[in-house]
């Protein structure tokens, strides 16, 4: 029996066919990406959790006494038991490290840790953690660029303004402590600010990952427009920016005056 010849596929055929896969590609890499962020997302609250039961830990050490958010001349060592020096023992990690089981996977993951094999490693471990400290406002930050240095004149001119004991907030659940963070160079970074201090910090702009990360106090809200905040309650959540321009969540004044809007000013 005569058959007629094989009939081939039509352009207009191979084309649905080509723009079916490439669909179906592209919907499965953009569920791989979807799944990765997730589980970055869940190792950053783990770490959160790890994060801020250290800084309790330590100041349950310290008869409820907070860890300075940033002071020039306390002591710290590195891995090594090498004592560091200023900057490096000014910023949080190195004197928070003693409280903390490991550094890998609570100060720095998600691909940070690889500075712990670096040639400056002591340098990136204090400036570039995925977590940054509220320091200004729980703590204190006693530096010499700090834009309020809690000394007694300054207290005597806005009020107590920063939190130095675990007894000082009102609703602990709230006040944040950490917070993602990023710096100018894609890392992490060791320190957050909240929206106002002595005048406004944040941009009036929307977050943007092309923003300046000082432009929003260094605070990344990279979780699908959130970010980690870890409190003083010990609880962490993922908020996003409207939820954190609240002063509320960053001053035991605004917290005490209920003001949304908190700015420090003399009294």
């Amino acid at each position: 029996m005569k058959t007629g010849p094989d009939k081939g596929f039509t352009l207009v055929e191979l084309m649905v066919s080509v723009a079916i896969v490439a669909a179906l590609a592209l919907a499965g890499t953009a569920g791989f990406q979807r799944v990765r962020e997730n589980a970055r997302c869940v190792t950053e609250i783990s770490a959160a959790r790890n994060l801020i039961a250290a800084y309790l830990g330590h100041a349950a050490d310290n008869g409820g006494q907070v860890l300075a958010g940033y002071q020039t001349d306390p002591a710290a060592t590195n891995l090594d038991g090498e004592e560091l020096h200023f900057p490096l023992n000014a910023r949080y990690p190195w004197r928070l490290a003693p409280n903390v089981p490991k550094i890998e996977g609570v100060m720095l993951y998600n691909g940070h840790e690889k500075a712990l094999g670096a040639p400056d490693r002591d340098y990136l471990v204090s400036v570039r953690p995925n977590m940054g400290l509220s320091a200004t406002l729980v703590g204190g930050h006693f530096g010499s660029g700090s834009p309020l240095v809690p000394s007694q004149r300054m207290i005597d001119a806005v009020g107590r303004f920063y939190l130095s004991h675990l007894n000082d907030s009102a609703s602990p659940e709230k006040l944040v402590v950490f917070a993602s963070a990023r710096s100018s160079d894609g890392g992490g970074y060791y320190e957050v600010r909240p929206p106002n201090l002595l005048s406004r910090v944040w941009s009036s702009m929307r977050f943007s990952e092309k923003s300046a990360p000082s432009d929003h106090g260094f605070v990344d809200f990279r979780w699908g427009g959130k970010a980690a905040v870890a409190c003083l309650a010990g609880n962490v959540e993922l908020l996003d920016e409207e939820s954190l321009r609240d002063m509320r969540r960053w001053s035991v004044q605004a917290d005490r005056s209920n003001d949304r809007d908190f700015m420090i000013r003399p009294q």
